[in-house]
């Protein structure tokens, strides 16, 4: 027992004296120089809480059903998902750095020695049957599995992240898409609309021309006109067409067997009086992207102190049990059974020059980190103040839009009038019409705009990952697991 105390508890107990903390810098998150509001006030926003499930706001059953179907389908979400199965898988692994390693362990050997090799009357021959356990265990005195493992729970955490941001990020593109396709639905009505009263328009001014009250040159104008109508109705099917397949592509269903859903009619006006955006402080918990930033820039950090350690004595304890013997007719023997127990000590001394210039590496890189986490954040203020900025100049437009569209209608109105009392000339019917049919189009593009610009907002704020959180969600994506927990 002296012995055993000498050989191992003494080096031992003097290097667990001489350094027994991890190497390497400490991690804290980074202070972000965030504004204290977003600006100045625009009508319709207000400082609330962000709505987790906003899509509800639009109150068209059709678009949450859509984003349900979303989130327990997509492949982005499934690939995502299975990249966080994976950085959880590694983070296993670096915790196992904590154990003993090894295992049984069997082994025979035949040797034959040389004449000169051999003493007086000693075989040449000799073999050895060895069947063992060995095992070794990694004294963690300088923290390189600590570190592994910190960085494994960073990376795996920005893994999370980035499953939460795409999850987010599909809840936004389907909304987005399902009101493009509305909004291309609607032109094509006011489109299939004009085309219906250009006909009717034509039919009359044939009429005229053979009563002689019109010419033949009000005739051709009238049908350029139909036609010029006419010619956006394949342009408005294959973008119809499009954005149907995008739709498709983000419910993971192949396009040739899709069929949108019939959504309720577009109402004039937004459902939506006002939008929470909550204050610009919440955007470090909401976005997603800025999570995975400040997880990677832990998980830099923790990387410097598994090099650092490298400068270090790396300390196993490594032992074997089991029986060695020349022949296996002497396995029950006494005299065949071995063992040892000892520790080992590495120290790359000569390797100090390239352990010195990883260290230097990881710590660029961790400053890397930094840059692209403030970056991050600076970006995400960048995206919601654009996204605040569209849904006031939407909002404008579509009032413009309204009014210009009322008065082209009320202005072709009285053009057929005026013409069909023989007090105007038919080109200012022509003008009128094209002008009624130009601004209904606009009208139902800004109409358009502004959903987009509500989505945009929401999109920017980096909400709607919460409700995967729930337990009775469907989240998984395409890959089919169920929700997972923050990594740990």
């Amino acid at each position: 027992m002296r012995n055993f105390y000498q050989a191992i508890l003494l080096p031992l107990s003097a290097l667990l004296l001489t350094g027994c903390a991890a190497v390497g810098p400490d991690y804290s998150p980074p202070e972000s120089r965030l504004p204290s509001s977003f600006g100045k006030p625009i009508a319709g926003l207000n400082s609330a809480a962000v709505e987790v499930a906003w899509w509800n706001n639009f109150d068209d059953p059709a678009l949450a059903t859509l984003i349900q179907q979303a989130l327990a389908a997509n492949h982005d979400i499934g690939i995502a998902a299975a990249r966080l199965d994976e950085a959880k898988a590694i983070l296993r692994g670096n915790y196992q750095g904590f154990l003993p390693s090894g295992g049984p362990a069997l082994s025979y050997e035949t040797r034959r020695l040389s004449e000169v090799e051999t003493l007086p009357g000693q075989p040449r021959s000799s073999e050895t049957y060895r069947g063992a356990v060995d095992a070794a265990w990694e004294i963690d005195l300088f923290g390189r599995v600590r570190r592994s493992v910190e960085a494994a729970q960073a990376q795996a955490g920005s893994r999370e992240a980035l499953l939460r941001g795409v999850q987010a990020g599909v809840t936004a593109a389907v909304a987005a898409t399902w009101f493009e396709l509305r909004g291309i639905e609607a032109e094509f009505a006011v489109a299939t609309d004009i085309t219906q009263s250009q006909r009717e328009s034509l039919a009359l001014v044939e009429r005229l021309v053979n009563n002689g009250s019109a010419s033949e040159f009000d005739r051709l104008r009238a049908e350029a006109l139909l036609r010029n109508v006419e010619v956006t109705l394949p342009e408005l099917e294959r973008r119809r067409a499009g954005s149907a397949n995008a739709l498709a592509i983000l419910l993971g269903i192949a396009p040739q067997t899709f069929t949108p859903p019939t959504g309720q009619p577009l109402r004039e006006t937004l459902v939506i009086r006002t939008i929470a955006v909550g204050e610009p402080s919440a955007l470090l918990s909401r976005r997603a992207d800025v999570a995975a930033a400040e997880r990677a820039l832990a998980a830099a950090t923790a990387r410097i102190g598994v090099e650092t350690a490298g400068l270090y004595p790396e300390v196993q304890i490594q032992g074997s049990i089991g029986l060695v013997v020349g022949n296996l007719d002497a396995m029950n023997g006494a005299g065949s059974f071995a063992s040892f127990l000892g520790p080992v000590i590495r120290w790359s001394l000569l390797d100090h020059g390239r352990i010195r210039a990883q260290i230097a590496a990881s710590e660029a890189r961790t400053k890397q980190a930094l840059i692209v986490y403030d970056q991050t954040v600076l970006r995400a203020l960048q995206e919601t103040d654009d996204a605040f900025k569209s849904y006031a100049a939407a909002g404008s437009t579509l009032e413009l839009r309204l009014l210009e569209s009322n008065a082209n209608r009320q202005a072709a109105r009285l053009a057929r009038i005026r013409f069909l009392a023989g007090e105007g000339l038919y080109l200012e019917v022509l003008e009128a019409e094209r002008s009624d049919f130009t601004s209904r189009r606009a009208l139902t593009v800004a109409r358009t705009d502004q959903r987009l610009a509500v989505v945009s907002i929401y999109k920017a704020l980096g909400g709607g990952w919460e409700i995967c959180t729930e337990a009775d969600r469907n989240c998984s994506g395409t890959d089919g697991t169920p929700n997972l927990s923050i990594a740990k």
